[in-house]
């Protein structure tokens, strides 16, 4: 007697308590985005690239959460009178030895954020399907006068600061990708879209070529990017979740 009571102990346990798998990941991501400005920046600069790394966490509820860092590079500068005080009458900047310098211009920051969102994967049992994410962070833009070899007194390393422009502020950013993990073999990429929105000041307080105080107003510093890059997995693992009926 006391077995048949056993037997239908396990036999309602088995019933009762279900088990339920579920997968958790963290991964590393390296991207390459392509940006193009708008508003305020798109009147100092054209579209630029950025390549960045991000490392995400996606729990078993398919919450995600990450930080992220881009360097931000680019050769378009809109800025085309900025050394008319220190040029020839033929816009030619002159060295300290007397000859031509050669001095170029490119654009150049930096963003990084905090990030929270969702993924909504396509099965449980693959990691593919659409991320969403968005956060809060910071982002700074200037821009990089390079004097090559030349040494030019009114480019000296301080001077620069009154013709780069330095900009910097609090930034949020939302993104969509849709990310692939192979269960057949290692291939793991993604590739997506990005809105980055900067409330930025100017962190000069004199711009020379204006001969003028900078402004304190907010900017209003806008990205819009298309990434691609890989995914690294250095985490996964699955949970088993029990319930009770």
């Amino acid at each position: 007697m006391r077995k048949v009571f056993l037997m239908l102990f396990c036999f309602s346990a088995m019933q009762v308590i279900s088990q339920e798998q579920q997968n958790t990941l963290t991964a590393i991501l390296f991207d390459y985005t392509h940006q193009f400005p708008y508003a305020d920046l798109a009147i100092d600069f054209g579209d630029n690239s950025s390549i960045g790394i991000s490392v995400i966490r996606k729990r078993a509820d398919n919450l995600l959460f990450g930080i992220d860092g881009s360097y931000i590079f680019g050769s378009k500068i809109k800025e085309e009178n900025l050394f008319d005080e220190i040029a020839t009458e033929n816009g030619e900047i002159i060295n300290k030895d007397g000859l031509f310098a050669n001095v170029l211009t490119f654009e150049r920051g930096f963003s990084t954020f905090l990030l929270g969102g969702k993924a909504f994967t396509f099965s449980e049992n693959n990691e593919s399907g659409i991320y969403l994410m968005g956060g809060i962070g910071y982002m700074q833009h200037k821009i990089r006068i390079q004097t090559q070899e030349d040494f030019i007194p009114h480019l000296s390393e301080e001077y620069k600061k009154g013709y780069d422009r330095l900009t910097g502020g609090i930034s949020m950013k939302i993104n969509a990708n849709y990310m692939y993990f192979s269960k057949k073999n290692n291939i793991k990429f993604f590739a997506g879209w990005e809105l980055i929105k900067g409330w930025t000041k100017n962190l000069r307080a004199y711009n020379f070529d204006e001969m003028e105080y900078t402004s304190k107003d907010y900017r209003n510093d806008i990205l819009v990017g298309i990434k691609a890059g890989v995914i690294i997995p250095i985490f996964k693992r699955t949970t088993a979740e029990f319930h009770y009926h």
